[in-house]
Formats: structure tokens, C-alpha cells, sequence
């Protein structure tokens, strides 16, 4: 039995938007356990580095340790920023937010809607205390680049501020609290993950 879950994160975005979606289940954070390496990041997908990750903080603290990893994959770039979509300044070194907004809008200059289509991906991962993965999942969202920055940023979730849906005529990052519950392309995998960890014996 799993009596709660670590979110092997130190992103506080991810970390707060994760304890929402998980409310199911009782969480910790990795700084509630003490200060931790983080892992070198070279998993060729998002997959990959889900499970590195969770395997990696499920050593150390000795815990069930959940993970995720996801980006943007824009489809004129070849699926690019990709599993970079942090890494995209020389060398490898981490962008800020808005270096990485920055860098997929002039990519895409001249470029009209109909060829700026894109997914904000993402895959999560569980690891038991041993390092072995007990659970993978999931899920994308399709939609547009914009070709500016939408009104409405979110600090480490840079990509939401140029993700635009269609279908509602705004950018993810500008989504209200009942559209953000509804069309959060996380919860699917976050529902299936708290389903997952009640009956896993």
C-alpha cells in the first residue's frame, strides 16, 4: 500500500498545480525530505525522462516518488523544442521563461496559423522506493502558436502563454479556473494516477 506520494519536482508550478490535481491522495514535496541532486535530464523523450527522474528521487529519499516531464513540440521544427524545451540556449544551459517564448515565436515568424500547429505534451511516471516504475501515462493538447505573447503568463509554464485554442479563442495561460479543470490536458493522467495508487497493493 503507498500511504502518500513525493512529486519529484522542484518547479513550485508544477509542484502547486500537481497537489491540486492529486488531492485525491496524500502528497509531500522533495523539500519537505531534505535537499536532493537533481538528475542529469538526457532521456531522448518525454517518456524517458519521466522515469529517470522518478527513479532517481525514489533512490534517494526511499520513497514512492512521482515524476513528470513534457514540452512543446511545434510541428513546423520537427517536433522541436521538444525534450529541449528548456535547454535551448548554446550549449544546453536552461532559458528563462521568457527566453523560450522568445525562441519558439521567432522560429515561427512569417509563418501563418494553419502552419503553427502544435502539442503541449507531457509524461508522468512513478517509481517505488527501489527504483522500480510502477506506473507511466500520458497525454497532449493540441492547438496554435500565437504570434505574440498572450496577456497572461505563468511562471514556469512559459508555453501557455502562446498555446491558443481555437475552439475557445484564448491562450491557455488566460483559461479561468472552471476552463482550466476542464481542459487541462493533465488531469486524464492525474485521475488514472490517484485510481492507480488506492488499489495498487
Amino acid at each position: 500500500m503507498i500511504k502518500r506520494l513525493v512529486i519529484g519536482s522542484t518547479n513550485p508550478a508544477k509542484i502547486n498545480e500537481w497537489k491540486k490535481l492529486l488531492k485525491g491522495f496524500p502528497v509531500i514535496t522533495l523539500a519537505e525530505l531534505g535537499n536532493f541532486p537533481e538528475p542529469q535530464e538526457h532521456g531522448k523523450t518525454f517518456e524517458e525522462n519521466a522515469v529517470l527522474k522518478a527513479k532517481h528521487y525514489a533512490k534517494l529519499t526511499k520513497e514512492y516518488v512521482f515524476s513528470e516531464d513534457g514540452g512543446y513540440e511545434v510541428d513546423a521544427l520537427g517536433g522541436a523544442p521538444g525534450v529541449r524545451s528548456r535547454r535551448i540556449l548554446p550549449g544546453g544551459k536552461d532559458g528563462s521563461d521568457d527566453d523560450l517564448i522568445n525562441f519558439v515565436l521567432k522560429k515561427l515568424k512569417g509563418l501563418t496559423s494553419e502552419k503553427r500547429t502544435v502539442s503541449l505534451s507531457f509524461a508522468a511516471a512513478v517509481s517505488d522506493p527501489k527504483g522500480n516504475v510502477i506506473f507511466e501515462d500520458k497525454n497532449s493538447f493540441v492547438g496554435i502558436v500565437t504570434k505574440k505573447p498572450g496577456p497572461v503568463k505563468i511562471e514556469g509554464y512559459p508555453f501557455r502563454t502562446i498555446h491558443f485554442i481555437p475552439k475557445l479563442g484564448k491562450t491557455y495561460a488566460q483559461l479561468n479556473e472552471e476552463e482550466h479543470e476542464k481542459y487541462n490536458h493533465k488531469k486524464p493522467v492525474a485521475q488514472r494516477l490517484v485510481k492507480f495508487l488506492l488499489e495498487y497493493k
